[in-house]
């Protein structure tokens, strides 16, 4: 057995654990800490060490290398509270001679090539800043040179540093070689200058939306309706040809506070964005001579952009990963130690399209949940019924909570933990989701369909089980999936497999066998500023919220505090009986196994018909269906 152990220090920091070739546990540091985005620039007892090689059942002596990228190392630029290793970390030794350190831009290209299945292929990185370093060239080091080199005091010799921004790579023979590489420029104004593509769209965002981390909100804005004539347009940002060029001026803009004021400008951005990023990849390929291409680095995260590379025809294939950005250099940084532990030549395995690799969803037992002023409404461990009874409440229109199995590892929630509600039962389904999160209105959500049905409803690439590619809805379909449809008629859609996701595939296969579509809505199970939801307290907190129908655990389908009327019939084995008269009369349900009272209005109402309405909060209808008396028809 060969295990390798990457860890990426910096923003969204993470760990990742790659066991004979195959990713098998990562984990972004914020799912532990519980703070969006969290990371620290060099070792900390913060980072998920511990519980990335606990999912995988290993722990750190089990390790051969470990594999370390700090992303805000510079050279003479360490401390002032930026050390390399943080006092009283204690995972392991930083100084162990199984430790190595790796550059930002190849553990990113490594993140996107081992997973994807290609034995040989072009590879296009591209983020706002890499590595910094004294000859621009990538490196595989101890940590104990890599400590050495960047703690000496030799910057009076050195001249200037060079920071990388976009890399491009072959792949052949289980070896990288790097074939070009831009350098970002020092600037007094790094946020606001711009000199690259990802830089171009995190300057924008923050000033649209006077906020970091907005670059999903442009995405969604720029497929707004332009409703007047535009005050900006993307030849005003980028000149035509090839290569193009980023001007200069056209920043000079006046916007209001509602960024819907400025669809244009998004509008413009994003076609700016998309002309140059797709050009870096057309020339990405022709310098490789690879139609196969795999893209990482934050930029890849825009689906639009994703999207037009895709139809590129020099392009044959892509793949990007499920975390593209930032956290996903644990990944990377992984598979180079174990390629290292390997002695050199490993090739990728098969493609990953799976990111359930973080930890196990805890177990919600019916106490515990009750103590939220839950209901069971199937028993413990009957997980067949679990899902038949939600594919009902979807099918009926509800929003369910899923909470089950391993979490995704990426930024975006892929089924294990996801809100799900159906696209034409549920009514107002995208403003119930966007008022649950605080999200603007105009924000889409995303839906997800089983691989096989994914050309009767959308037109785009055969597959996308990452979210990573946008899909037009097709005409005749447009008007039922409205409530999945973005004002531009796209959908960014999961697709799911019986072999890579069973159980959301089965989810929808029951969904369809009760008439309904074979589509689902599907956004990441948190609120507004938090990280995905990762354990059993936050889940049953959370779901508490009266938007969300029912909780889906591994093991029982749950009924929320806040479901409100439900309703409910009597099994034929259930026996209705009144004890006493006057003005307190007792009304029982019972049956061989239990026995339990119900309120007059209920009762009387299972008297005169099949089916009744009944207070899903309710404690006695709560008790009635935990105990089988009563069932959620």
């Amino acid at each position: 057995m060969t295990v390798a152990l990457g860890i990426h220090c910096g923003h969204e920091s993470s760990c990742a654990v790659v066991r004979d070739g195959r990713l098998v546990s990562a984990i972004q540091q914020e799912r532990v800490t519980r703070r969006k985005y969290d990371g620290q620039e060099f070792l900390s007892s913060r980072l998920p060490i511990t519980e990335a090689l606990g999912v995988a059942g290993l722990t750190i002596d089990d390790v051969d290398v470990i594999v370390s990228s700090f992303q805000a190392a510079g050279p003479s630029a360490v401390g002032f509270q930026r050390p390399l290793v943080s006092p009283g970390f204690s995972a392991f030794d930083p100084f162990d001679v199984r430790h190595r350190v790796v550059s930002h831009h190849l553990a990113h290209a490594a993140s996107a090539v081992y997973p994807s299945g290609f034995p040989e292929a072009t590879v296009l990185v591209s983020d706002s800043a890499g590595t910094t370093s004294w000859d621009g060239a990538d490196y595989d080091l101890p940590f104990e040179q890599f400590f050495s080199r960047y703690y000496a005091d030799v910057t009076a010799s050195t001249g200037e540093l060079f920071t990388e921004m976009r890399s491009v790579y072959t792949f052949c023979d289980g070896y990288f070689e790097l074939l070009d590489r831009a350098y970002s420029k020092p600037h007094n104004q790094p946020d606001v200058f711009v000199q690259g593509e990802a830089s171009l769209y995190d300057n924008v965002a923050r000033f649209l939306f006077r906020k970091e981390h907005a670059h999903g909100q442009l995405m969604a804005l720029a497929g707004l309706p332009v409703l007047r004539p535009p005050k900006l347009a993307a030849d005003d940002i980028v000149t035509a040809g090839s290569p193009p060029r980023i001007r200069n001026g056209w920043q000079l803009l006046e916007i209001g506070p509602d960024p819907v004021d400025s669809v244009d400008v998004a509008a413009a951005v994003q076609e700016s964005f998309t002309r140059l990023l797709t050009h870096h990849a057309r020339r990405a390929v022709e310098l490789a001579g690879l139609p196969d291409l795999c893209c990482a680095g934050g930029v890849f995260l825009n689906l639009t952009a994703n999207t037009a590379i895709s139809e590129l025809p020099e392009v044959r294939d892509m793949y990007v990963p499920s975390c593209p950005h930032d956290a996903g250099i644990s990944v990377g940084a992984a598979f180079l130690g174990w390629v290292r532990a390997r002695k050199g030549h490993a090739m990728p395995t098969a493609r990953l399209r799976s990111d359930f690799l973080g930890r196990p969803a805890e177990t919600i037992t019916p106490e515990h949940a009750r103590s939220y002023g839950y209901t069971p409404l199937t028993r413990l461990g009957d997980t067949d019924a679990s899902a038949a009874r939600a594919a009902e409440a979807i099918a009926r229109g509800a929003v369910v909570a899923r909470y089950t199995d391993r979490a995704e590892f990426g930024p975006r929630a892929l089924g294990n933990r996801s809100l799900l509600c159906h696209p034409v039962s549920c009514s107002d389904a995208r403003a119930k989701l966007n008022q649950l999160k605080r999200r603007q209105g105009w924000r889409p959500v995303a839906p997800i369909v089983r691989e096989e049905d994914l050309h009767t409803y959308f037109l785009g690439p055969d597959q996308s089980p990452f979210m990573n590619f946008n899909f037009v809805v097709r005409d005749e379909c447009r008007a039922v999936l409205a409530e999945a449809t973005h004002a531009d008629g796209t959908a960014r859609v999961q697709t799911v497999s019986a072999d890579d996701n069973p159980a959301v595939h089965d989810l929808l296969t029951r969904v369809a066998d009760l008439g309904q579509l074979p589509v689902l809505i599907n956004t990441s199970f948190n609120g507004p500023g938090q990280p995905i939801i990762d354990s059993a307290d936050d889940a049953l907190e959370f779901v508490r919220h009266p938007v969300v129908d029912h909780l889906l655990t591994d093991d029982c389908l749950f009924a929320t505090p806040a479901s409100g009327p439900i309703k409910v019939r009597r099994p034929e084995s259930v026996a209705m009986a009144m004890f006493g008269s006057g003005t307190q009369p007792r009304y029982l349900l019972s049956n061989e196994h239990a026995s339990s009272p119900v309120d007059r209005q209920l009762f009387l109402d299972l008297c005169e018909r099949e089916t009744a309405a009944a207070d899903g909060a309710s404690p006695l209808v709560r008790d009635c269906l935990h105990a089988g008396l009563l069932i959620e028809a």
